[in-house]
């Protein structure tokens, strides 16, 4: 029994390195499509390599800012810092106020990693580029005036308007989370859709309850959501995902269908602050942990391990 776990688990160590360097051989592909971002003199060229920040400097930074993070268990909060770190070592910063800039690289992260907290690739390795601007900019493409924009490779997102989502983390409202889910559709559902079957399929399930939800709200039959959310299904969801982190008690009451679908995608319940985490979010050493054990049962009925 022992042979075949070990085979088990060497196969799929093989698996996930052909299906890992697939992917990255996609990324990189789409990234060289893309033209790279113009940088003026003027702006910080940050590159995540290049960052220095202890593991004390980016938990206070958190705990100030970011009320996801500090409601955390203390292991989670540890898993959510190594998550962090991966995500800004392989990103470039663009940044046009050098004011607080220690700050800015680690709380526009973290709203990539809120967001995909739940999931197994929390990378958005498409993404090479995070431009953060002081304030609302203007759009060279459309001409107006924004908060936050994802486009080619580059993720962008106003400072002020960040920071005014974290001051209130329970309006409903934060940039971060909003420009993050639009990144996470790319990825997922546009770069990678021979690569994620299992998201794909959650995804489309999330899709139909959002259009029922979705209809409710542009007949004037509930209005929980904003106007702009009313505009498309895509921002729909990327306001749903908004809500869903900062009113989760609210969500659930108006749309458990939607609420429900979105735990299913992203593998958490913001209801549970200290724990978001399902169980299908256990690393894979806790899940490996969790057969064996079972396997034992099996073998000798009644016995057990930590």
């Amino acid at each position: 029994m022992i042979t075949a776990i070990i085979f088990f688990c060497f196969f799929a160590a093989v698996q996930i390195l052909q299906y890992t360097g697939q992917k990255d051989k996609l990324h990189r592909a789409y990234t060289g499509a893309c033209p790279p971002p113009e940088v003026l003199p003027s702006e910080i060229l940050l590159h995540g390599k290049d960052l220095v920040l202890t593991i004390q400097e980016i938990d206070s930074i958190l705990k100030k800012r970011f009320k996801y993070y500090a409601l955390l268990e203390k292991n989670l909060q540890e898993r959510f810092i190594k998550r962090l770190h991966r995500f800004m070592l392989k990103k470039t910063f663009i940044i046009k106020d050098d004011e607080g800039f220690k700050e800015m690289p680690v709380l526009v992260s973290a709203a990539a990693i809120g967001l995909t907290f739940g999931l197994k690739d929390f990378r958005l390795a498409f993404y090479k580029y995070i431009r953060i601007y002081p304030e609302e900019y203007i759009s060279e493409n459309c001409f107006k005036v924004l908060a936050g924009n994802v486009q080619d490779n580059i993720i962008t997102i106003a400072w002020n308007h960040l920071l005014k989502g974290y001051n209130d983390f329970t309006d409903g409202s934060n940039v971060g989370l909003h420009e993050m889910s639009h990144a996470l559709y790319i990825q997922k559902i546009v770069i990678e859709h021979n690569y994620a079957n299992r998201f794909l399929k959650k995804y489309n399930y999330l899709v139909n309850e959002c259009r029922q939800a979705y209809n409710m709200e542009v007949e004037g039959k509930k209005n929980f959501y904003s106007e702009y959310a009313d505009s498309d299904l895509q921002e729909f969801w990327a306001e749903s995902v908004e809500l869903f982190f900062e009113k989760p008690l609210e969500f659930n009451h108006h749309y458990p269908d939607v609420y429900k679908a979105l735990k299913l995608l992203l593998n958490q319940d913001p209801l549970n602050k200290a724990y978001p985490l399902l169980e299908s979010s256990l690393p894979y050493n806790k899940k490996l942990l969790k057969i064996i054990r079972l396997l034992r049962n099996r073998i000798i009925p009644g016995n057990s391990f930590n």
